[in-house]
């Protein structure tokens, strides 16, 4: 990697890992642990990720469960799970909530691949916007100086084919995601 992108690609790939995050939020019917592990709860005067406050686990396809470590955080993992609008009804048994994953109806389907496309938008204008910051600082330093038009037009073809690579990644990521979702 050259010198130049190092700072940039950084940034890139924190973009392109949030989009990963952003995609695994997304539920396709199956259980997956990733679902609900960053459900934000109200925890000892503060706010935690759920998997900061129990043990999730998928026993089943169709099935999670959480194991709270503290009973006293039982009611406010039940509300946060509650009011995270994933569709989930978790079932309290003492220190274990059960959180069963209803299948996935048509509408609710498409409603998954619009929030999908407008993530995966969402993160090809991050992308462009570091392109964009990265450009623009660089046409500074050359204005002032510090390296010529051939430096400038080389760091510009190393940073496009850097981003077209990510676009690409989140592209495909995308696309794996939608057909995760379209599948009965």
């Amino acid at each position: 990697m050259d010198q130049v992108l190092t700072e940039v690609n950084k940034q890139i790939e924190k973009a392109a890992d949030h989009f990963k995050m952003e995609l695994s939020a997304i539920r396709a019917g199956r259980a997956n642990p990733s679902l609900i592990e960053n459900i934000t709860v109200e925890a000892y005067g503060g706010k935690m990720k759920l998997n900061e406050v129990g043990t999730i686990s998928a026993p089943q396809p169709s099935l999670l469960t959480v194991q709270v470590w503290d009973n006293s955080l039982v009611e406010a993992v039940i509300k946060a799970i509650l009011e995270s609008k994933l569709g989930l009804n978790p079932a309290s048994d003492g220190q274990i909530l059960r959180l069963p994953i209803p299948p996935l109806n048509e509408e609710r389907r498409q409603e998954f691949i619009k929030l999908l496309h407008q993530r995966q938008e969402e993160a090809r204008v991050e992308i462009r916007q570091i392109r964009h910051d990265t450009r623009k600082s660089w046409k500074v330093q050359q204005d002032s100086g510090e390296f010529g038009e051939d430096e400038l037009f080389r760091r510009e073809k190393i940073l496009q084919d850097l981003i077209d690579k990510v676009m690409e990644e989140i592209e495909n990521l995308g696309k794996k995601k939608e057909e995760e979702l379209i599948q009965i």
